[in-house]
Order: C-alpha cells, then structure tokens, then sequence
C-alpha cells in the first residue's frame, strides 16, 4: 500500500507565502546623483544619537559620588566583561 505524504503545518504556510508574494521590483542602478541621495538617507543626523551627549563617566567611584551628590540614582551600562576591548 502507498504511503501518503502529508505537509506540515510550518511547511504549508512556508509555501502558501512563498506563491502569493510579488516579486521584487528591479532597482535602478547606483549613479553619482543617487549615490549622494542614498548617503543623505542613510547618514546619522544631529539629532538622532542623542545618547552621545550624556556625560558619561568612565570612572564608577566618580560616578558614584556625582550621583550621590545630587541625589541621583546611577545608570550603570556594561558590554559584559570585556572592558579591553574598546568602545564599539
């Protein structure tokens, strides 16, 4: 007797997906003209990377005291461990 072969959920939704979406436009080639668009966009601005004006401090017990000070609590943001590798 032959055996019947049955899809999987994950695999028939897989599939179902795959037959209804269009497929990609075709973009235009990168020109001088656009390529200094596309820069514009993707660009850091001024205002986006506010976190780069908090006076961070490097030193804890500094940190420490500043907080106490003014009655602050203190954020402390670490990259697990490997501190000898630079900032990222």
């Amino acid at each position: 007797m032959p055996t019947r072969k049955f899809l999987t959920l994950p695999a028939l939704l897989l599939l179902l997906s795959s037959a209804t979406s269009a497929p990609p436009e075709p973009t235009a080639p990168l020109t001088a003209k656009t390529f200094a668009q596309v820069q514009k966009q993707i660009k850091p601005q001024a205002d986006e990377s506010r976190w780069i004006t908090v006076p961070w401090f490097l030193d804890l017990h500094a940190a420490r005291q500043k907080a106490a000070a003014e009655g602050k609590p203190l954020f402390i943001y670490s990259s697990g461990g490997a501190t000898s590798i630079g900032s990222c």
